[in-house]
């Protein structure tokens, strides 16, 4: 006679499996040294090296990929089981995203072409200006949400050349990010930054259904981090961190 028992000690079997066994999850993140950046094809960075440390610790499995930014803020905002990093924690990206973090900080800055030689005391003085930023970015979309004028673009890579071409008169980037990206343009020297006007925590985001449990694992480990050094020992490893060398001119 046919065990009746048996589907039900099966579902018991599934629900005991251990948390090796679990689906990884999918972390996403982006272009954006020195947070998070692929060096022979490897992923690597500032927040890369404390999120995988994080993981490790935290027992969770995981997969990292690379992609543009849009697409891994989609991933982390509309897929379960993805989590996007280093994503900037802000009220109207509060109850959308689970947080562990701070993995690491930004300043906001306004860069302007050195020969202008300008010198804006607050963002007050510049609200008549236009002001050139990515779409994509939290930077970009805190100023049009506070009626600055601002010329969206679809990625930072083309704003050192619009600001040189005189498109617009100032461009809001994040610090390293706009050091990053002058120097890939070769314009080091041309662009200099002239306002710090803002601070972001970074974290790492995943999407609003992950379990509780998880996140509360990962946050632990962060904070065990911070207390055993680990954490400002990667900081250190970053401090003189610079771009490459621009290639010279063929």
């Amino acid at each position: 006679m046919r065990n009746k028992a048996l589907p039900c000690l099966s579902l018991l079997a599934t629900l005991a499996l251990p948390a090796a066994l679990a689906a990884p999850l999918s972390l996403v993140t982006a272009h954006d040294p020195p947070h998070n950046m692929q060096t022979d094809g490897r992923v690597v960075g500032l927040s890369t090296e404390k999120v995988e440390e994080m993981f490790k610790r935290a027992g969770v499995p995981y997969t990292l990929r690379f992609t543009p930014w849009p697409r891994a803020y989609q991933s982390a905002h509309d897929l379960p089981g993805h989590c996007a990093f280093s994503m900037a924690r802000t009220k109207e990206r509060e109850d959308q995203f689970q947080w562990v973090g701070p993995i690491a900080q930004m300043d906001w800055v306004l860069y302007a072409r050195a020969e202008d030689k300008l010198a804006p005391r607050s963002l007050e003085d510049v609200r008549s200006a236009l002001i050139g930023g990515s779409a994509s970015d939290v930077i970009t979309q805190w100023l049009v949400a506070n009626k600055f004028r601002v010329d969206p673009t679809p990625t930072d890579s083309l704003n050192p050349a619009k600001l040189v071409a005189n498109r617009f008169e100032y461009w809001a980037v994040s610090r390293q990010r706009g050091v990053s990206i002058t120097a890939a343009a070769g314009m080091t020297g041309r662009i200099v930054p002239v306002l710090t006007f803002g601070h972001s925590d970074l974290y790492l985001g995943c999407h609003h259904d992950l379990s509780g449990d998880i996140v509360l694992k990962l946050n632990k480990a962060l904070a065990e981090m911070r207390q055993d050094g680990t954490y400002e020992r990667i900081n250190a490893r970053y401090t003189r961190w610079a771009p490459p060398p621009e290639a010279p001119a063929q």
